[in-house]
């Protein structure tokens, strides 16, 4: 394929939690795509101002046959509603790729990890938090994000991938993703898609999450992560986290009222027949069977 000198070649763009650091992790170890120094640059969404220098500078020397990789989840968040556009403006050759999940469970898994990792969210519940806010729920919302993708890219650019797929058989995803690259699929692909597995962490104690959180805000991160390198990255991480104490399922969605139950149901129906609706023409025109294998062949 040819690359863009003004972005990236190959885009994960969402949604958060449905599979994508596990998809990223097991991309970027192919010999020709470059994953940048950091998973998620950020660049089209809350990072613009910083310029093209600076994206630029998150990856290796352009050549023919190499692949950026942009694996920014944010470019599909309602926080940053121009982003896709500045996206597709800078790269419109771009191989966009959206990963689908249950929006209840999305929703649920990125509240989880926003509270008890990051920290950004202070609802103390689920429920607390769909009160004050329609983030979680508008980031799940795929009859928004479906048609706003089919706007913006060209539908040969476009492909939406379900989490089941990502998580049970990566190796069938890679390599659909590859051959639209024209590339051969990466190796490993099964080891890579469980190593990488995002589980939500919390940091170790409180000088843990200052230290970590400043790190990721200096200018030198992405050139510190990328001289760890991924597998000095993961073990200093964990160094300074450990396994979160997650509530369960039930426990959380225990703190939701019969409203906000309704609500859920009624975006599990509407954007399971928007992605399931998208999934038969995709299947049908890339000669794929993913629909059945997705959350919304059950809705």
């Amino acid at each position: 394929m040819s690359v863009s000198s003004a972005g990236p070649d190959l885009v994960l763009a969402g949604a958060a939690r449905s599979g994508t650091t596990s998809l990223a992790a097991q991309l970027g170890a192919h010999p020709d795509i470059d994953p940048g120094k950091i998973k998620e640059s950020n660049y089209f969404s809350r990072e613009f101002d910083r310029g093209h220098d600076w994206y630029d500078g998150l990856y290796s020397d352009r050549r023919a046959g190499l692949v950026r990789l942009d694996a920014s989840t944010s470019y599909t968040s309602p926080r940053y509603p121009q982003a896709l556009a500045r996206l597709v403006a800078a790269a419109p050759e771009a191989l966009v790729i959206y990963a689908v999940r249950q929006p209840t469970q999305r929703a649920l898994s990125h509240y989880l990890l926003r509270h008890h990792f990051f920290q950004n969210e202070r609802a103390a519940s689920f429920g607390a938090a769909l009160r004050e806010s329609d983030f979680y729920i508008q980031t799940s919302d795929y009859t928004r994000w479906i048609p706003e993708l089919r706007q913006t890219c060209a539908e040969e650019r476009l492909l939406v991938v379900p989490f089941e797929l990502i998580t049970d058989v990566p190796d069938q995803v890679t390599a659909e993703i590859c051959r639209q690259l024209g590339l051969e699929p990466p190796p490993d692909t099964q080891a890579h898609a469980r190593r990488h597995r995002n589980h939500v962490v919390q940091y170790r104690n409180r000088a843990a999450r200052t230290a970590g959180r400043q790190l990721r805000r200096s200018p030198a991160y992405p050139w510190l992560r990328h001289l760890l390198g991924a597998g000095r990255t993961r073990k200093f991480r964990g160094l300074i986290t450990r396994e979160a104490e997650l509530p369960s399922s039930e426990q959380a969605m225990a703190s939701v009222d019969s409203t906000q139950l309704e609500r859920l149901h009624a975006l599990d129906r509407q954007a399971g027949a928007a992605v399931r609706e998208y999934l038969l023409r995709q299947d049908q025109r890339l000669d794929l069977s993913w629909t059945s294998a997705s959350f919304a062949a059950r809705q």
